[in-house]
């Protein structure tokens, strides 16, 4: 398997087919010699980020090894991905989480073991945390890509990557009164994400370390959540999610 870190992070897929389409045009205004418009130059409208990010949203049938570690704990872990699906097997406990994405929400569900059935968590079960990590159920259904009226609020550079930044406000129970996330420019891909509270802080955040090329695809090699003391950037705790190995072949 040809596994490669590197140190530009996609969350969802190098492939863009977005909002850009057609608009590499000289503008007869500009008068001649005048440079083409880039998709880079053109702010999406949150309606348009939307739709290309869901579109994006398609995994390969795979099977991923590796563990989530908080604080000196570390949990073994698989993850199965195919299509819209995505379950994590906890290896230390009777736990099972599957996420289907879909446009209205994500379907998050939860089993104690392999053939049990599985329990649908909703309402402010969503808010706790999973397996005592810096994670919560809400947080592995990113809802918050397909939350309504998603505000645009301007551009950043993040990881010396430049980005479109956006603000959504959770129309459901929610550990967060706001969530903040970084497009990518160039990828078209989500590198950062931050929970605020009602005051307008940061609380929890989301950034993505590293990826693995292998089986002719991209995964996510690190994420990291990391829980702030409001009004900083100090981390009172952190969680990994590391990817260690990928197979082709999922089992869903």
């Amino acid at each position: 398997m040809d596994r490669q870190a590197v140190c530009v992070v996609v969350l969802l897929s190098f492939l863009s087919c977005g909002w850009g389409q057609n608009r590499n045009v000289t503008s007869a205004k500009a008068g001649v010699g005048a440079k083409p418009v880039s998709d880079e130059d053109i702010t999406p409208t949150p309606r348009q980020m939307q739709n290309f990010l869901w579109r994006t949203l398609v995994m390969k049938d795979l099977r991923l090894t590796g563990q989530v570690q908080s604080g000196d704990k570390k949990i073994p872990l698989l993850i199965r991905t195919r299509d819209r699906l995505l379950q994590f097997e906890f290896k230390d406990r009777p736990l099972q989480i599957r996420v289907r994405f879909a446009p209205e929400g994500s379907l998050i569900q939860k089993r104690s073991k392999a053939d049990g059935e599985w329990q649908v968590v909703t309402g402010a079960e969503k808010t706790k945390a999973v397996a005592g990590t810096d994670l919560a159920f809400e947080d592995l259904g990113i809802d918050f890509l397909r939350w309504p009226d998603p505000q645009p609020k301007g551009e950043d550079n993040v990881m010396m990557l430049d980005c479109w930044v956006y603000e959504v406000v959770p129309p459901v129970e929610s550990n967060y009164a706001k969530v903040r996330y970084w497009i990518s420019k160039g990828y078209k891909a989500m590198i950062r994400a931050d929970g605020l509270n009602s005051q307008g802080q940061a609380i929890k955040r989301f950034t993505f370390n590293s990826v693995i090329e292998a089986e002719d695809t991209v995964v996510i090699g690190e994420m990291k959540v990391a829980k702030l003391t409001p009004g900083t950037d100090v981390s009172a705790s952190r969680t990994f999610v590391q990817v260690e190995t990928v197979e082709k072949g999922s089992g869903l």
